[in-house]
């Protein structure tokens, strides 16, 4: 039997519904861009209920593993089975957007790039885009923990910030780091660099996994004529064994990274109260404002953030809203030209 086009690996935890509608996605984007393919669906340890819903989820194979070993693992089981030298990893929550798979695979077909990702949209209307990625360094964190405590200075991060994040919404091109929800690789790529480390339980594992496939020289590549829709949120609860688990990561990525003391002084400034001057908001919607874009995150640093361009009102989408955090949601507003901030504001509303 030939090796098709890609293999898909998507990896679930107790989410039949939402990998269900993903490999629909899938199975349609890859027979409009007439593409051969393989789909594996990972489970993580949900347990044998959720495991008869996947079964009629029509994937290719489901691999049941036998307890959660996080994404690094349910990712690592599925790449251990596939038989093509394209890979595609895939959270369940995605939904894939016509002619979404042929523009990666493009991507990657270049040796010098050793993974890509699509632009990624947080609703369905596709406005609100999702950050291409964040690549920590041990200032950028130190940032992102400490934000409102020189305001000048972190105009200037955030102006910077903004200006790259547009030029690869809009263009495309090589990123410092990728999102994990949706990840295109070589097979060569992995024997490389390694599979995904499975020490973290919760996140940072794609961090770690492009730190090293940087350091072989390959580049990191978005690509915008890619597109899908990723219901990210879900599991963003602020306590809570998810909460925990990501704790861990973090934890583990900034010793391994910064070292002990590293660590300890990004811990210490972690449980610092932070605080950045900011409007009240009664609701999330703002006025349309030619010229800027408007940026959304629960961080106060508002980095990384999705934004929307403000060529019409923005109102922040239901069906997003109701997969945030019961925590503040800041929106600043930014001049395109620049990534200059114009106003900061912070809506604290009750969730739908």
């Amino acid at each position: 039997m030939s090796a098709p086009d890609v293999s898909v690996v998507v990896v679930t935890y107790r989410s039949a519904t939402e990998a269900t509608g993903c490999i629909a996605t899938l199975r349609r984007t890859l027979a409009r861009e007439n593409l051969s393919g393989e789909i594996l669906l990972v489970d993580c340890g949900s347990g044998p209920a959720e495991v008869r819903r996947l079964e009629s989820a029509g994937a290719d194979l489901v691999l049941a593993l036998a307890e959660n070993r996080g994404y690094a693992g349910g990712a690592n089981a599925g790449l251990a089975r596939a038989r093509s030298f394209r890979l595609l990893l895939t959270n369940a929550d995605v939904a894939f957007r016509e002619g979404a798979i042929r523009p990666l695979l493009d991507a990657v077909d270049d040796r010098r790039v050793g993974a890509a990702a699509p632009l990624t949209f947080w609703d369905e209307e596709e406005r609100l885009r999702l950050p291409p990625g964040w690549r920590p360094t041990f200032r950028s964190d130190l940032a992102q923990l400490s934000a409102g405590r020189r305001p000048s200075r972190d105009r200037r991060r955030f102006a910077s910030a903004a200006r790259e994040t547009l030029e690869l919404w809009q263009r495309g091109g090589n990123s410092r780091h990728l999102s994990g929800a949706v990840l295109a690789a070589r097979r060569e790529t992995f024997d490389r660099a390694g599979r995904f480390d499975e020490s973290f339980p919760f996140e940072y594992e794609e961090t770690e996994w492009e730190d090293r496939v940087r350091g072989l020289g390959l580049a990191l590549r978005l690509v915008p004529g890619s597109r899908v829709v990723h219901r990210w949120g879900s599991s963003a609860a602020p306590a809570g064994p998810t909460a925990e688990r990501r704790l861990r990561s973090r934890r583990l990525y900034w010793g391994r990274k910064y070292g002990a003391l590293g660590r300890a002084i990004l811990v210490r400034a972690a449980q610092r109260e932070t605080r950045v001057a900011s409007a009240r908001l009664a609701e999330p919607r703002l006025p349309a404002h030619q010229g800027a874009w408007v940026a959304l995150s629960t961080n106060p640093s508002l980095l990384p953030f999705a934004g929307a361009p403000l060529d019409e009102d923005f109102v922040l989408p239901p069906e997003v809203a109701g997969r945030l955090p019961p925590v503040p949601l800041y929106l600043r507003t930014f001049r395109a030209s620049d990534g200059e901030p114009i106003e900061t504001f912070v809506w604290e509303g009750e969730r739908p």
